[in-house]
């Protein structure tokens, strides 16, 4: 009988081992890409010079899987937090920008923009869509704040 108990136990513990080890093994299923969408500076300030706001828009894979961008939306607030504009690019568009929609594992794509809008705009919301290296659908989202004229 104690020899029983002890099969049992051993089995036991193997199979909690085996759903314990299985469980750090990264999940199921490949990885997704992960975008990260930043700007610079942030807040923007506007320049009296070039009578706009000058800023970087900058896009970088994180998670080591490269995604083709199939769209680039901004869209634009209003201090008083209410949409005013959007604006939106397609692949085409964002090749101008970026010189390229594909973004590859662990890059960046960097764009530098000029900013004047016909309405008072206090900030941005860029949102970003594509399709990564697994098939994947990816968005990430982004915002950009304007400082006063």
């Amino acid at each position: 009988m104690k020899k029983q108990k002890r099969i049992w136990i051993s089995l036991l513990l193997s199979f909690i081992l085996i759903i314990v080890l299985s469980g750090c093994s990264g999940g199921v299923g490949p990885k997704t890409a992960k975008i990260n969408v930043s700007f610079y500076p942030n807040p923007v300030p506007y320049s009296s010079g070039i009578g706009k706001w000058s800023f970087d828009i900058i896009l970088t894979e994180s998670n080591g899987i490269g995604v083709t961008l199939t769209s680039l939306r901004f869209d634009s607030y209003n201090p008083q937090g209410q949409i005013v504009n959007t604006q939106s690019l397609d692949e085409e568009e964002i090749t101008d920008w970026f010189d390229s929609n594909y973004l590859p594992a662990f890059s960046t794509l960097k764009a530098s923009i000029y900013h004047y809008p016909p309405y008072l705009v206090k900030y941005d919301i860029l949102t970003v869509e594509g399709v990564d290296n697994n098939y994947y659908p990816i968005k990430a989202t982004g915002r950009v704040n304007y400082l006063p004229k």
